[in-house]
């Protein structure tokens, strides 16, 4: 891969940015700290491979919507752009708008898509996860300034675990995390199966003693079946002694039938003749006491007057209407006698405001005060009248309402009288009816007499089979107890049958698994443990080679040595004397941390980068330098011989080793990109 252009927009601190180009050769961006440098290598990073452990807020700048990076890369001679925007939404930031352009055209694509994409394009071996960093990129391509000294000081076995990843022979570790895991599940298999076999003894035993109880169930129905069938004949020759007496039971039937219809015939009669003598005494106790009283009653009451309801109804209306007429002329006139007795008063007339004659006034107010009083009069008088009316008419009221309800009890008082002769009428039919139900009755009674012996026989042939039929039926049902015993034992049996087969196989699967898991214990993860330590041994010869020779460009001190150990872990030596890292000088940290990432670097390009990626990414390597320090560094670019270096630095010696240089500055929080030469 050689990286050919990046634009940046809304990005940290860089509002927007014309394409950078990005030739090969050494490229270096300049600028003092705290400039935008290193956020060029991180927009480099999103722009392959996403967000990864990064947050949208750290990339999206402050204030702004909407980002987003672009880059354009070769590949195998192939042109690629790829494009991942940011956006703001709510309180998050996500990915949008992410599309690669190739040989192929544009395809739109979500951010895990578009991962995966690139994963492939560059021959890296690593999982699509959107939320990882590519370990590859990391170590073969690109390592943060802050992360230069990370690896170093890790804790061994965290180190190589990520050293593993890097040069992707982490499946050997996992093969065998995978082997202990199967070895785990066969022995909590096998242990489970232990128990589930441990009861074999038992179930044979209960086998045993399920086949003999069948047995002996099957032979005690013998004797019932021969009880049975003795039973069965009894019963048969009770129900043809039965049958025989079939044709009496018919005529002792149609006797028994005949007495209760007889009897409930003579009851009906007696009841009915009871019950219409009961009816008439109510009646005549009706007509004595309720109707006849209050007939006598009515009959003496009188008309209260000749005329009509609705003669009396009109006078009221009159008498109504002139009662309101005079009570009406009676306001008026005391309105008119509160006006003169106003005007004497003041003696002003209160038209023309003149003073009057108070005699003329005071007649006229005498005049109206006597009209006055007539009319009060009048209203009395057409008041008592009103009232005398309105009672009239209630009377009338009454008096209409009596003749109707006179009318309805002489109809009523018929109908009663005409009830009682017809329920007389009725008493004596029956009378000759009911002698006659009698003599029938006793009749039937007789001749009863004589079948009762027969009766008594044809009950007991009946008490007899119905023993026999309840002895047959209880020796039935043991022999169906018997039975369901024996249908139970032989499930039972079947059960312990298969249970003991699935106890035999699972005894053959335990001694299965047990051969499986020493292949496992003492073949397997051995071998691949082996071929691990081999491989890692490989490595780590090869390893220590490059970190030795980079740190000898670096560092002209013969005192000071340096190797790694078979854990990768960087061993300094001065004068024969293993040192601490921390305790080395600025410069010397930093020039064995650059030497271990350019070991690195070179290693994983050969073994895990699908044989270089041509680029390589230096952020700040040369931190605590001194100027002698700084001159290796052109020793160590042209030992790379890597067609495309790209620098951040704020030191000024590199610009003599580039070929290309961009100069990074701040003004008023917002990043600017202008060429060097």
């Amino acid at each position: 891969m050689i990286l050919k252009s990046l634009t940046l927009e809304g990005i940290r601190s860089y509002r927007d940015e014309t394409p950078i180009n990005l030739p090969t050769g050494t490229t270096l961006f300049e600028g003092d700290i705290a400039s935008g440098k290193s956020t060029i290598l991180y927009a480099i990073e999103f722009a392959l491979f996403g967000l990864g452990s990064l947050g949208g807020t750290f990339l999206l700048r402050n204030g702004v919507r909407e980002g987003s990076v672009s880059i354009v890369f070769d590949v195998d001679g192939k042109e690629y752009e790829v494009h991942r925007g940011l956006e703001r939404k709510g309180r998050g930031i996500s990915q949008t708008g992410c599309y690669i352009i190739g040989p192929d055209g544009k395809a739109i694509l979500s951010a895990t898509e578009l991962r995966e994409r690139i994963l492939q394009l560059l021959k890296f071996n690593e999982p699509p996860n959107p939320r990882a960093q590519s370990v590859i990129y990391r170590y073969a391509v690109f390592t943060p300034q802050e992360e230069m000294k990370e690896v170093i000081l890790k804790d061994a076995d965290e180190r190589l675990q990520t050293l593993r990843r890097a040069f992707g022979i982490e499946q050997y570790k996992v093969a065998v995390q995978n082997a202990t895991t199967t070895v785990s599940a066969i022995k909590g298999r096998m242990d489970y199966l232990q128990g589930a076999t441990e009861d074999i003894e038992d179930v044979r035993n209960r086998l045993a003693r399920e086949v003999q109880n069948e047995k002996t169930l099957s032979e005690s129905i013998k004797p019932l079946r021969s009880k049975e069938r003795e039973l069965d004949l009894q019963r048969k020759a009770r129900k043809a002694e039965l049958k025989k007496l079939e044709a009496a039971r018919e005529k002792i039937k149609r006797a028994e039938e005949k007495v209760p219809l007889l009897d409930d015939a003579l009851s009906g009669k007696v009841d009915e003749r009871d019950e219409l003598i009961r009816e008439n005494e109510k009646l005549r106790k009706k007509i004595d006491v309720e109707i006849e009283p209050q007939l006598t009653k009515l009959k003496v009451l009188k008309k209260p007057t000749t005329k009509s309801k609705d003669e009396l109804k009109k006078e009221l209306r009159d008498n109504r209407s002139k009662k309101e007429e005079a009570e009406s002329l009676k306001s008026r006139l005391v309105e008119r006698i509160e006006n003169f007795d106003s005007i004497l008063e003041t003696n002003v007339c209160p038209v023309c405001e003149r003073k009057i004659e108070h005699k003329d006034f005071s007649a006229k107010s005498r005049h109206l005060k006597e009209e006055k009083v007539s009319k009060e009069k009048e209203i009395k008088a057409f008041g008592e009248a009103v009232e005398e009316l309105e009672d009239l008419v209630d009377q009338l009221r009454d008096y209409e309402s009596a003749q109707k309800d006179l009318k309805s009890l002489s109809s009523t008082l018929d109908d009663l009288r005409e009830r009682v002769e017809e329920n007389e009428k009725r008493v004596k039919q029956l009378g000759p009816v009911i002698s006659d139900l009698e003599k029938q009755l006793q009749a039937a009674k007789e001749e009863m007499k004589p079948l009762e012996d027969l009766l008594r026989q044809i009950k007991d042939v009946e008490e007899g089979v119905e023993n026999l039929d309840e002895d047959y039926s209880d020796i039935g049902k043991k022999i169906a107890g018997i039975l369901e015993q024996v249908r139970s034992a032989s499930e039972s049996k079947e059960q312990l049958e298969k249970d003991l087969l699935t106890i035999t196989r699972q005894l053959k699967a335990k001694e299965s698994l047990g051969e499986h898991k020493i292949w496992i214990t003492d073949y397997l993860s051995p071998t691949i443990e082996n071929i691990e330590k081999h491989v890692l041994n490989s490595l780590n010869q090869r390893f220590n080679a490059q970190f030795q020779k980079w740190f000898l460009i670096l560092m002209e001190d013969p005192d000071l040595l340096v190797r790694v150990d078979e854990e990768f872990s960087p061993v300094i030596e001065r004068e024969g004397y293993e040192q601490d890292f921390l305790a080395l000088s600025g410069g010397e940290k930093t020039s064995v941390a650059l030497a271990y990432r350019l070991a690195l670097n070179t290693l994983v390009q050969e073994v895990a980068a699908g044989g270089g990626t041509n680029v390589l990414i230096l952020d700040e390597p040369t931190d605590g330098f001194s100027k002698e320090q700084l001159s290796k560094v052109r020793d160590v670019l042209a030992e790379l011989k890597c067609p495309q270096v790209i620098l951040v630095s704020h030191e000024r010696e590199l610009e003599a080793f580039a070929d290309q240089i961009y100069r990074v500055e701040k003004v008023n929080g917002e990043s600017r990109i202008t060429p060097g030469r």
